[in-house]
Formats: C-alpha cells, sequence, structure tokens
C-alpha cells in the first residue's frame, strides 16, 4: 500500500512539471548591430536591425523552428526583452516586450559560486588568524 502511495505522489508530481516543461522553448539573442546571419546564441545573435529582420526571425526561427521562446534584441547601450508565445501552428506571436538598459542578464563575467564560496571562506579564516594572533600578542603584553 505504501508503494502506491508513492507512485501516486510521483505521478502527481510530474503531472505539474508538464506545463512548465512545454512552455520552456529557450533564450535567443538577435543584435541590432548585426547585418546578416546568426545562430541565436549569445556569441552569434541573428541579424534584426530593423522592424523586417526582427518579425523575420520571430517568425522563421523562433516560432516555426523552437515554437516560441524569449528573445533579447540587444542595441548599443540597452535591450528589449521579448515573449513569443507559440499557440498553434497558424498562431505564434510577440506577446509581450520590454525595455531595459544596459545588457541581458547573464550575459557579463561570471565568477563560479565555488570561487565566491572559497574566497569568502579564506577572507573568513584569515580574520579568524587576525584575531588570534592580536589575542596573542595582547596576553603576553599583560604579563
Amino acid at each position: 500500500m505504501k508503494k502506491y502511495r508513492i507512485i501516486a505522489v510521483l505521478a502527481i508530481m510530474i503531472a505539474l512539471l508538464i506545463p512548465g516543461a512545454v512552455n520552456a522553448a529557450g533564450t535567443f539573442y538577435c543584435s541590432t548591430s548585426v547585418a546578416v546571419g546568426g545562430t541565436g546564441t549569445l556569441t552569434d545573435p541573428w541579424a534584426c536591425s530593423d522592424a523586417a529582420q526582427l518579425q523575420s526571425v520571430v517568425d522563421d526561427q523562433i516560432c516555426d523552428v523552437y515554437s516560441g521562446g524569449d528573445l533579447y534584441q540587444i542595441f548599443p547601450a540597452s535591450y528589449r526583452y521579448h515573449v513569443i508565445t507559440w499557440y498553434s501552428v497558424d498562431d505564434c506571436r510577440i506577446t509581450a516586450s520590454y525595455d531595459y538598459a544596459g545588457y541581458p542578464p547573464s550575459t557579463g563575467v561570471e565568477i563560479g559560486t565555488p570561487y565566491i564560496v572559497g574566497g569568502v571562506a579564506l577572507l573568513g579564516a584569515g580574520l579568524v588568524a587576525a584575531g588570534l594572533l592580536i589575542r596573542r600578542k595582547r596576553a603576553t603584553a599583560a604579563i
């Protein structure tokens, strides 16, 4: 009986994850400073310097190939975030667009978490060692 409960709980948990998995198409990039081509990645963005190129990227790439997703349109000092939703074969469109200053998220210098944790631990160990050294010097000076 316990096995059946575990299986039922797992089935419900998996069923709750399915709509999120269906909706997660991908993250793509296009740039206004690229004239032609591209693969849609951050290092090789699609060209979208005008409205016609942007619509071509949305229709021919994101909707037809990937069935929707998130598109970051990169300008020289800002970016526009487009949410592209696929409803059916004939209905895929930009459902929301937001303008932001700077560069898209996760495109800057990436410092790995182990380096950050290691640096904080090393700093903490250094402070403890300095505290012990000061304590020892005060104890010898008081005698």
